[in-house]
């Protein structure tokens, strides 16, 4: 698509976006590597697989006001574009999301085209129209993760310290633009996969050379990291054979090389605050015990026919989304009984978002979770909350949940203190109670407080908005801070390969994160251990093949994903490294678990068999030629 003379997919030609970020000097970087390393890898088109399939349903009101409802992660955009398709104004379109089957980012941009379809058809009939896909069409026309090749050169001193970066990606968008090019100053895909390229490491001397393509294919889209699994894939093998070459455990150059407090990333950002990513290292090769397991790989059989091997990787991965537009609004109404509305415009998809929230908004009043219930998303009802992507739903909208409770809380508090007739410096709301710290046998149930409170007249409703630091990123040299926290994950695995076939089987598996403070452990754990089976399935098994433009494997017949068989026992290793600026110290999770997890399963593959893939999925046959090509596995 990029050659001279090709078929230009849209008028403008088939370069959508040409981005580059560059530090320091990476000539003299090269120059002072004592080792220098060039590869490539490549990853196709994947499929975000959700259960539920896309659908929706819109209904002309009486009234004139076009409902339209379904499963989506991103009502307000949803609402934004379908009321110019219609041409009326915004007031005039009510969405309301319906409990989604799955998202994983897919259902973020895709509802928009079928709303928008459902719509117009209503509008011109004056009746119900519902839209529901096939699985198949699912598959043929949204959106899906981007296909990359990735060019990389890395430079490096004897003892492992990293000189240099130099990456080239070619980014394919397909057919349409979607969420890929630049939304100023860093979001969009494309520029978050550059960004993320060189990985979690000090690198003095970066170059990357970002390119976004149409093609005749599928469009991509979001999914589950935004650009940042394709490249981990690339860094964290690049990582892996820089050790190899060195002759430095993957351990200790990850250990000498990673960010810390005070670190500057490749696009000049200093960071700060809330930089767990070397704790996880030394937590993760605690539990996993990664020397004793390192020395006992080899030869499984007396036959040698599988061989066991260990890989690891580390990620980080952003929390926001890099716009200036990316606030986020909460309402908090507090009732006579004691009991509490949330309206927050966030979706739930099976991450956990209709516990966290209330659990958020019951800390800051002093109640249950229990006394909390949110309101399904509805645009005319709650407040405008941006899309439920980016990792940014605990974050965001609990520190917009925060700022909307207070304002209540100050009426209740108003009122205990004249109750109690204490100050209102030394109350404090906890378990359903108002009470005097200096001496908390004085107290007042909150259910009575609050009947005295509406009773008074006084404020029981509170609105709450919270917007992320201003992102920034240079459009000639990619320097800026571009997101205002990240999250930091290392990844450990043990596996067998089958050297005859090529079959790759796991048998643990450890992951450890710092993620600011766990709301709710057991919902993170659970995120943990969905997002590394998506992970295992990109390194082994996923990939939407295409013939001449034609999607070959439409169904879930023909396109495979992990099952129960494939994941092995997970262990979950939860760090907390306060976030300044999270809810209670909180940062994003959703995303940042499938990110490490494909290039820890390819590096284990490595170190087991030999081969190295390159080029994903590492299906047996893959693994098969590749060992083959590495002139046979391992002997000791």
């Amino acid at each position: 698509a990029m050659a001279e003379g090709a078929p230009k997919i849209h008028e403008s030609g088939n370069l959508l976006s040409d981005d580059k970020m560059v530090k320091g000097d990476v000539d003299a970087g090269f120059a002072e590597a004592d080792v220098i390393l060039e590869r490539t890898y490549q990853v196709p088109f994947l499929e975000h697989a959700y259960l539920e399939p896309d659908t929706t349903m819109a209904r002309l009101q009486p009234d004139g006001v076009m409902l339209v409802e379904g499963p989506m992660q991103a009502p307000f955009t949803t609402r934004r574009n379908v009321a110019p398709v219609l041409g009326i104004p915004i007031n005039q379109v009510r969405v309301r999301q319906i409990h989604m089957g799955g998202g994983f980012g897919g259902k973020e941009d895709s509802p928009i085209d079928l709303c928008c379809r459902a719509a117009v058809l209503a509008a011109h009939t004056g009746r119900p129209v519902k839209i529901t896909l096939e699985r198949e069409e699912v598959t043929i026309q949204t959106a899906k993760r981007h296909p990359m090749i990735m060019e990389v050169k890395l430079g490096a001193k004897k003892d492992g310290t990293l000189t240099a970066f130099q990456g080239v990606i070619y980014d394919e968008q397909g057919a349409c633009a979607s969420l890929g090019p630049k939304i100023p100053p860093a979001g969009g895909s494309h520029v978050h996969a550059m960004v993320m390229m060189p990985g979690p490491y000090e690198i003095p001397n970066v170059k990357v050379d970002a390119y976004l393509v149409y093609t005749n294919h599928p469009y991509g889209g979001a999914m589950r990291g935004f650009g940042a699994p394709q490249v981990h894939i690339a860094h964290e093998q690049m990582m892996d054979e820089l050790a190899a070459e060195l002759g430095i455990s993957a351990v200790d150059i990850r250990r000498k090389n990673a960010f810390k407090l005070g670190s500057a990333t490749a696009t000049g950002q200093v960071l700060s605050q809330s930089v767990g990513l070397r704790e996880t290292l030394e937590a993760c090769a605690e539990r996993f015990d990664w020397d004793r397991r390192l020395a006992e790989c080899g030869w499984v059989d007396q036959a040698k026919t599988k061989r066991r091997g260990v890989g690891v990787a580390m990620g980080w991965y952003r929390t926001s989304i890099g716009t200036n537009g990316d606030g986020c609004g909460a309402a908090v109404h507090v009732h006579e009984d004691g009991s509490v509305l949330l309206y927050s415009g966030i979706t739930e998809m099976g991450q956990g978002a209709f516990t966290v929230l209330p659990q958020i908004c019951a800390e800051e009043l002093g109640i249950e979770p229990g006394d909390v219930r949110i309101v399904q998303p509805d645009t005319d009802l709650v407040p405008e909350s941006g899309p439920t992507v980016g990792s940014r739903s605990t974050t965001l909208m609990g520190n917009a949940i925060i700022l909307a409770a207070r304002q209540v809380k100050e009426s209740l508090l108003d009122t205990a203190s004249m109750m109690l007739m204490v100050p209102t410096e030394r109350l404090e709301a906890r378990s359903r109670k108002i009470y005097d710290r200096e001496n908390p046998g004085k107290s007042l149930g909150f259910a009575a407080v609050a009947a005295r409170t509406m009773a008074s007249g006084k404020r029981m409703i509170g609105q709450g908005w919270w917007t992320p630091p201003p992102p920034s990123l240079d459009g000639h040299t990619g320097q800026g801070s571009p997101y205002h926290v990240y999250t930091y994950s290392t990844h450990m695995v043990q596996l067998v390969v089958d050297v005859e076939t090529g079959e790759v089987s796991l048998e643990d598996y450890v992951a450890a994160f710092d993620v600011g403070k766990a709301i709710n452990p057991k919902a993170l754990e659970g995120q943990i251990e969905g997002g590394v089976a998506m992970g295992l399935g990109y390194a082994l098994m996923e990939e939407v093949v295409l013939d001449h433009g034609v999607t070959q494997n439409p169904s879930l017949q023909g396109y495979l994903i992990p099952t129960m068989l494939d994941v092995p026992d997970i262990q979950p290793l939860i760090l907390e490294v306060p976030n300044e600026m999270g809810p209670y110290g909180a940062k994003g999770i959703g995303e940042m678990p499938n990110i490490p997890a494909t290039p820890a399963i390819l590096n284990a593959i490595a170190h087991a068999s030999g081969g190295r893939v390159r080029r994903l999925p590492a299906d047996p046959e893959k693994v098969f030629w590749a060992i083959r090509e590495a002139g046979g596995p391992p002997q000791a």
